[in-house]
């Protein structure tokens, strides 16, 4: 009797989508169903490269009709409304990482799966690299040098595939811009720990979306509009403290975020004025005496970049076929195992006439530092 064997190829082939598919279905935004091809999405998705070739992916967003119509029995032929298109282009680049392994002697010596752990290390790297790159796209940050709170730099790949549109220069300084809040009412060269984020700069910031021309529009959800926020566990702390007249724990009571099944309420910090609140540690903050966008505004103090966003806020380009860039090696007679994980595709902010689409920036100090 014969035994049916694989083959190598196809068993790194099947890896490679295996991998992908793991890292997507584990992205905080698709996780969420806040990421997708559909319009009702924060960050829609585009996979024409997948098929074709190319250096860019140009993503068509148009604004809605705006027009009066026509009454009674005038004639509609000769008054039609154009529709106004916009394009965000979204260049491609190629992102790696890989990991060898010393030889089957030293994994024989180990007591875990050195093979699988490589992979799976491989797949939380990539994952937590896109989701990276999703929130400086976002936060207009273009300055290499940013630090995190604990003082290790986190943007040294901010230039990868496109540089995210900046907030602009002048809005920082004056605290205040279209679409743009800071929590020192003087901008970011007078902003202070003590300018911290609170339940009314939401308010506010949703406020600034729905007036936005044209209009941050937001995402629907079981016939309800909803926009959604990303603070940075720092800004949660100070919004969980907030001892305004309407407190967040009062306005939590409410038991729409309870029995709501969407995925984009799980986890939620909880709802406020029709805004559902995440927190998330890789939403951009800057440290003292530097700007987040290159040419902006150094900010006094640690701050942080809170975001308010609404349908298309972000373009993502995937140009990976078959798991292109997911590859296994041997070395020395088959001794040696390597593995190789990466991402082609672009991500930028969607950007036109010199306005963020889809997104309201909110910077504030934190009290928890």
């Amino acid at each position: 009797m014969g035994n049916s064997v694989s083959i190598d190829a196809l068993r790194s082939e099947m890896w490679a989508k295996e991998l992908y598919a793991n890292v997507m279905d584990n992205l905080y935004f698709t996780n969420k169903n806040m990421m997708g091809t559909g319009d009702n999405n924060l960050v829609k998705v585009k996979d024409d490269l997948v098929k074709s070739n190319g250096d860019a992916i140009n993503f068509g967003i148009t604004y809605k009709l705006s027009g009066d119509g026509i009454t009674g029995d005038e004639t509609a032929e000769g008054n039609e409304e154009a529709i106004t298109p916009y394009h965000q282009k979204v260049a491609i680049d190629f992102i790696r990482n890989q990991v060898r392994l010393t030889g089957k002697l030293d994994e024989k010596k180990n007591s875990y799966d050195m093979r699988s752990d490589a992979k799976n290390k491989l797949s939380i790297w990539l994952q937590e690299y896109i989701e990276r790159q999703i929130f400086m796209k976002a936060g207009g940050v273009t300055t290499t040098t940013l630090t995190d709170v604990n003082g290790s730099v986190y943007s040294g790949r901010a230039a990868w595939s496109n540089s995210a549109a900046v907030v602009p220069q002048v809005d920082e300084a004056a605290g205040s811009g279209d679409r743009y809040i800071c929590a020192c009412a003087t901008g970011l060269d007078d902003i202070a720990a003590s300018d911290v984020l609170t339940v009314d700069m939401v308010t506010e910031a949703k406020v600034k979306a729905q007036l936005a021309n044209p209009q941050i529009r937001p995402i629907k959800i079981g016939g309800m509009e909803y926009y959604v926020m990303f603070v940075h566990p720092y800004q949660a702390a100070d919004i969980k403290k907030s001892t305004s007249n309407n407190t967040w724990f009062d306005a939590q009571k409410d038991a729409a975020l309870r029995g709501e099944k969407n995925n984009i309420f799980t986890g939620a910090l909880g709802i406020w004025n029709g805004v559902i609140i995440h927190e998330h540690s890789y939403v951009p903050t800057c440290q003292s005496a530097s700007a987040f966008g290159v040419g902006g505004e150094a900010c006094n103090a640690r701050t942080f970049r809170a975001l308010l966003m609404g349908q298309d806020a972000l373009c993502y380009a995937n140009a990976n076929n078959n798991g292109e860039g997911f590859v296994e090696e041997t070395f020395d007679y088959k001794n040696k195992v390597g593995y190789s994980t990466g991402f082609m595709g672009g991500i930028q902010k969607a950007t036109f006439n010199s306005l963020d689409y889809g997104i309201i920036t909110v910077d504030s100090g934190a009290t928890d530092l």
